[in-house]
């Protein structure tokens, strides 16, 4: 390795003279080789060097440099046809690093279901769309009947200044009276205020004119107010409604958005640990290799190693152990980063070990079809849409409110007497003593000017225009986003193939530097050098290896953010939504009539007739929209615990 000992102890000194001869003759012949040569300098000797020449003679000419950007792929840089080599190390990424604790292997679909079971931070996602819809209900309730029940008690002593108010020498009015009232209210969905209420009195005084002295009264009333002009109609005093359930679908949207960010993460962090682990088994054996050079120098010691070659190989040893250091505890930390991102208990204080293999699977991308296909699932294009219709609900009320206010009012009560107090008898008498009794009016108001429902328009016509320019902002960022992940995706599998290429040419330059350097004698100039060359050989091919590796895990998560930037990453791995209580079983959803199912429940964000009329790139991109999802079903009973509806992702069947 080290060069070959002559055979007989005459020769020894001979040979000595003869390597030394041999060296310096070697110097020689590299210094002579590496001297730049200046041809103008020989032709001119009075010219000076200019340094613009020089720069011009490093760099190709145009027409080179456009001809090897033009035929780059034909000069085989492919990876259509390509094999890949899956390394070494994959075999070593599954084991366990630290036997004295106890390991997990997760494949990364199980890690998925991990994170979608017990993640806090997604746990804080799903709560979103059920806070919103608790607001369809707040915003529907405020068509329901209100019963109310009313008591009051008047003792009253008054100085009297009139003797008409009780007659004779009478100086003080004492008048002692109980009313009370029970009854039913309520809005209608045209905008009528709708009361109906009975009253029982008793009343005592000491007027002469007060007959009967003392009285029970009845009175059975009924008042209906309808709005003629703002605030009529079902469409204008249902669109709270409305809007509470496109904010609740905005939500849910908003949930997918997250959510695939979310699974984007932990595929990022489990590919992490995975190259973190591979990474370690590389620069172990990169320590390896400087040990072995380390340890064969040093047996060499008292025969031909230089002192300078030993301890270059042990300076280059300790730096590479140094590294592995650093590496183990890049391992700890992915680690750590993908527990906070599970969550999941039974990981704590075990080592994870990720089984999933990176599978070289070329993929054919179409930009125009994943970039349709995007514009149709992307949630963020979905809550775009959402918005605008919102926005567009708003405006229509607000246009509504520039009317002014006209109202009919009714009334219509039946009314009872008796003496002696009866109360109840007076109630019985108001059916079939005297007729019913009515009043009709109208009532119109309007602010001078109306300068607050102007400005309330003006913004919601500002908001429109607003988000439609945002809209149009979302297309581009959405179309900017699916083309560098489609382009991310083609170049990083032609990265592939060449960084594989790269690996292969380092390991066998690494092959033949570390023959020459074994058939090189010790005491040489020469191998030194070579010693050298082959230390950074080692360097470079551990270089190669950690590029091939990376690019391995870039093509692997490229295809994840192709998908996630199509809006599919949920729809490509085996997820579906279904409802699930809070803390309980999943819920069946069946067609049986439910408890109030009688009630008007919103079903659909979909727009009042008065307001459909859209501008046509909002309506182009609402036909691409896919279906809207079934809204759960609201389970409701009458004891203390509120079972609240909770739409959920579950994972089922998963590879």
């Amino acid at each position: 390795m080290f060069g070959r000992a002559p055979t007989a102890p005459t020769l020894n000194k001979q040979w000595n003279v003869d390597v030394s001869a041999l060296a310096r003759l070697s110097l020689v012949a590299i210094t002579v080789s590496c001297a730049p040569i200046d041809l103008t300098a020989q032709s001119s000797p009075t010219a000076a060097p200019s340094a613009a020449s020089v720069t011009t003679a490093s760099v190709a000419n145009d027409q080179t440099l456009r001809h090897v950007h033009q035929h780059l792929e034909t000069d085989g840089v492919h990876a259509a046809d390509a094999t890949f080599d899956p390394g070494w190390w994959q075999p070593l990424v599954s084991q366990p690093i630290r036997p004295e604790v106890p390991s997990a292997a997760l494949t990364l679909d199980d890690t998925l279901l991990r994170a979608l079971e017990h993640s806090r931070q997604i746990q804080v996602f799903r709560d979103l769309p059920l806070i919103r819809e608790t607001t369809i209900i707040e915003a529907d309730a405020a068509f329901d009947w209100t019963a109310f029940t009313e008591a009051r008690w008047d003792d009253t002593t008054d100085p009297i200044g009139n003797s008409l108010t009780a007659g004779g020498d009478v100086r003080f009015f004492e008048d002692h009276r109980l009313s009370a009232r029970a009854g039913l209210r309520r809005r209608t969905r045209s905008g009528a205020d709708l009361e109906l209420y009975q009253r029982l009195g008793f009343q005592d005084n000491n007027s002469q004119f007060f007959v009967p002295d003392p009285q029970g009264t009845a009175r059975l009333n009924l008042s209906f107010t309808q709005p003629l002009m703002r605030g009529r109609g079902r469409q204008y005093n249902e669109s709270l409604v409305l809007l509470a359930q496109i904010d609740k679908n905005v939500a849910e949207d908003e949930v997918q958005r997250q959510l695939q960010s979310h699974l984007l993460e932990v595929a990022r962090s489990y590919w992490a640990l995975h190259l973190e682990r591979a990474v370690l088994y590389q620069k172990i054996n990169s320590y390896i290799r400087g040990k072995d050079v380390f340890d064969r120098l040093n047996q060499r010691r008292e025969v031909d190693a230089r002192l300078t070659q030993i301890i270059s190989a042990e300076a280059t040893l300790k730096s590479r152990a140094s590294e592995l250091v650093r590496a183990r505890a890049a391992v700890k930390n992915v680690e750590s980063r993908l527990r906070s991102l599970v969550n999941d208990p039974s990981l704590c204080d075990v080592e994870i070990i990720p089984i999933d293999m990176p599978v070289f699977e070329s993929l054919p991308v179409e930009l125009d079809e994943s970039i349709t296909i995007a514009f149709q699932k992307r949630p963020e294009l979905q809550q775009a849409i959402k918005n605008i219709k919102a926005a567009s609900v708003r405006l229509q009320m607000a246009k509504h409110e520039l009317l002014p206010v006209l109202d009919l009012v009714t009334n219509f009560y039946l009314s009872g007497l008796e003496g002696q107090g009866q109360a109840f008898d007076a109630w019985a008498n108001q059916f079939d003593t005297g007729r019913p009794s009515y009043g009709l009016g109208l009532e119109y108001e309007l602010p001078v000017f109306n300068r607050a429902a102007n400005a309330r328009h003006r913004r919601r016509q500002l908001e429109i225009r607003q988000l439609r320019n945002q809209y149009a902002t979302t297309l581009e960022t959405v179309r900017f986003e699916v083309e560098v992940a489609a382009r991310e995706c083609m170049t990083s599998e032609t990265e592939l193939s060449t960084k594989q290429h790269a690996m292969q040419a380092r390991n066998a330059q690494l092959n033949a530097l570390t023959k020459r350097w074994q058939q090189l004698p010790g005491e040489d100039v020469t191998a030194s050098l070579a010693l050298e060359n082959l230390l950074i050989a080692q360097d470079a091919l551990a270089v190669a290896e950690y590029e091939y590796l990376q690019s391995q895990l870039t093509f692997k998560l490229s295809i994840f953010n192709l998908k996630r930037a199509t809006g599919t990453l949920i729809q490509s791995r085996p997820i579906e939504l279904c409802p699930t209580d809070l803390a309980t079983e999943p819920v069946t959803q069946t067609n049986q009539r439910q408890p109030h199912s009688d009630k008007p429940q919103p079903q659909s964000d979909t727009l009042p007739s008065y307001i459909s009329q859209l501008q046509t790139a909002e309506t182009q991109a609402a036909e691409r929209q896919p279906a809207e999802p079934p809204t759960s079903t609201v389970r409701r009973d009458d004891s203390d615990h509120v079972a609240h509806p909770q739409p959920w992702y579950r994972i089922s069947g998963m590879r």
